[in-house]
């Protein structure tokens, strides 16, 4: 098991607010970075205003001198990559994206290499192709395929060790952001007493955030080298069912689909490089999953935090 510091970006986001806590439980040194501090996520996670001391630094990964001098400053032994644009403000921004999720990208496996440390990273099940032109459907999708394809070839080329982690439509307090977030966003209206209805229908894989921090907080935790992508899922379920759990934990939900259609890839999912470095993955069930979510929300607005 590894003991070195874990360099995080994007640490003001969703995924990082219930990574973060568990690598704190494991001990490991935690410096989290981001282009500005934010614990706004971190506190409606952990159900409270008082936060550990974690160790903050502001970093922009667009520039590349200050990702190398960080590297330097912490030499971790892990670098835990997360800050991307997200599928919308890639589309509306498509050199920003670009720049962040791209360059960024390159300028984290430059910084790993400095130090010789591993970079776990966000890809996304968006890297998929799918589709007429059977290539990723947006932008975002985009960038993160050409984000695997060049960590390939710097664990090739220069020795990078990377493990790309595709996460599916995640759902769980804490997700504001990005295109498929409105699944969150229906289990906070029926935990609040809201309408809503959910913009588009689909089949995919639904994954509750407390499976998918546990999987990136063991791969950070357990030893591997080399270069690998996976999949972190393969249980596919439709917006009825996610609308059926909502009623489940909520009878007096006011919840509804839209009839437009959203594609997603329901198949070729391979889980087996993950599986082979931190053993048999976490998956809660969606009825357990938009509960626990339910009851986290109600949880936040009886303590006044929401």
């Amino acid at each position: 098991m590894r003991n070195g510091p874990v360099l995080v970006t994007g640490a003001s986001g969703f995924l990082a607010a219930w990574i973060i806590p568990k690598l704190l439980a494991t001990g490991r040194r935690v410096i989290a970075t981001d282009i500005k501090r934010d614990e706004t996520r971190l506190q409606l996670v952990t159900k409270t205003q008082s936060l550990p001391d974690i160790e903050w630094m502001e970093l922009d990964i667009g520039d590349e001198q200050a990702c190398l001098d960080i590297a330097k400053q912490y030499s971790p032994s892990d670098i835990l990559h997360l800050a991307a644009l997200m599928i919308p403000a890639c589309k509306a921004s498509p050199i920003k994206g670009a720049n962040i999720n791209l360059v960024g990208h390159m300028h984290m496996l430059e910084a790993a290499r400095s130090v010789s440390a591993r970079l776990t990273y966000t890809s996304s099940i968006a890297a998929k192709p799918r589709g007429k032109a059977n290539a990723p459907a947006n932008l975002y999708g985009v960038y993160k395929r050409a984000d695997e394809e060049i960590s390939r070839l710097y664990s090739e080329d220069f020795g990078v060790s990377s493990l790309g982690l595709r996460p599916n439509i995640v759902y769980g307090v804490g997700r504001d952001l990005g295109e498929t977030a409105v699944v969150t966003a229906a289990a906070r209206a029926a935990a609040l007493g809201d309408a809503y209805t959910l913009p588009w229908h689909t089949r995919a894989g639904f994954e509750f955030v407390d499976d998918i921090a546990e999987m990136f907080s063991r791969a950070v935790m357990t030893d591997w080298e080399g270069a690998a992508v996976s999949d972190m899922g393969h249980t596919m379920a439709t917006t009825e069912e996610i609308a059926a759990a909502i009623l489940q934990a909520a009878p007096k939900a006011q919840i509804s689909i839209a009839p437009q259609d959203r594609m997603s890839p329901t198949e070729g999912f391979d889980v087996v490089p993950l599986v082979s470095k931190i053993g048999a993955l976490p998956a809660t069930s969606i009825e357990h999953g938009i509960g626990a979510t339910i009851a986290h929300f109600r949880e936040l607005r009886e303590l006044g935090l929401m």
